[in-house]
């Protein structure tokens, strides 16, 4: 078992360390976000998803169990939200931004660096194909939750198919499945491209953080932030213990299961007119909270 120390400062320190050049940077020339989050949804991410799909050596038992998690953790985590949201009685948009905050997770810019890390690089292809199943829980249930607290439920699921995530993952799929050979410059450009995706993501999630402010809605942000750390991991020990799952895969499908609010939750509240200020709070107040709940995590799973 890893001491506490040894994980703060070798694993979780990294994180936070390029987390701070996107805050400090946003201070000093304040950046342009919108530009930045809408380069990750549209050109990083997707791209991130098509190698990591195309070119993944992962068994297909083991990545089934992964994204089997990572699903069913997910819409277990925003059932058990929304019905918190009902009971509390927030209004109908302050109900969707807190679902969607306590059931998308930051699998990806800081989950994957993490799972790297802590396990290795065998850890961090497996946190690539929770990764994955969370991206799309992101872009049909997340934009489907951002877009619910002003738009009818019909509308909400038009947006789903607006955004290119879920593609370029069956894209991939289909390439890796017909052993698809890809001109060499077009897969160079397509590792630069991918290698380029979680520090641009971390540096995003710094300037969200830079301007996220906790003030009079403490309530829904708390609640939110346990949700997310708490709930998630708890419902993946389940998960793994039902699917017997056991080794690197059980460790990283609960890691990653314990990650905080994704910083694409800010980008679709903005898209999609959620409540933006709610979710860039919570992504600041999970966050930081992570730092402790994930180091004591991985002291118990190390």
């Amino acid at each position: 078992m890893s001491t506490l120390a040894e994980i703060v400062y070798n694993i979780i320190a990294p994180i936070f360390l390029v987390v701070a050049v996107g805050f400090v940077a946003d201070r000093q020339f304040d950046v342009d976000a919108r530009a930045l989050s809408r380069l990750l949804v549209y050109v990083f991410t997707p791209i991130l998803i098509f190698e990591g799909v195309a070119y993944s050596d992962l068994s297909g038992g083991e990545a089934g169990q992964l994204v089997a998690v990572a699903i069913v953790m997910s819409v277990g985590v925003a059932l058990v939200a929304w019905l918190v949201a009902r009971l509390v009685r927030f209004d109908r948009h302050t109900a969707s931004a807190f679902t969607l905050s306590a059931t998308l997770i930051n699998a990806g810019n800081y989950g994957l660096p993490l799972n790297r890390f802590a396990f290795g690089s065998a850890g961090e292809e497996r946190a690539l194909v929770f990764f994955i199943a969370t991206v799309v829980v992101s872009y049909t249930l997340g934009v489907f939750l951002a877009s619910f607290g002003r738009l009818s439920a019909r509308l909400a699921l038009r947006n789903v198919f607006a955004v290119p995530l879920v593609y370029a993952a069956l894209i991939g799929l289909a390439v890796n499945l017909g052993d698809v050979e890809i001109p060499l410059p077009v897969r160079r450009a397509v590792g630069l491209l991918a290698d380029a995706t979680i520090p641009v993501m971390l540096t995003v999630l710094g300037v969200q953080l830079s301007r996220a402010s906790v003030r009079g809605r403490i309530q829904p942000i708390l609640l939110a932030s346990a949700l997310r750390l708490l709930v998630g991991p708890l419902i993946a020990v389940g998960l793994v213990v039902l699917l017997q799952i056991d080794g690197l895969t059980r460790q990283v499908a609960i890691v990653q299961s314990a990650m905080p609010t994704a910083v694409v939750t800010g980008v679709l509240a903005v898209e999609f007119g959620s409540d933006a200020e709610l979710v860039t709070a919570t992504i600041l107040v999970s966050t930081l909270a992570s730092s402790i709940t994930l180091t004591v995590l991985l002291s118990w799973l190390m």
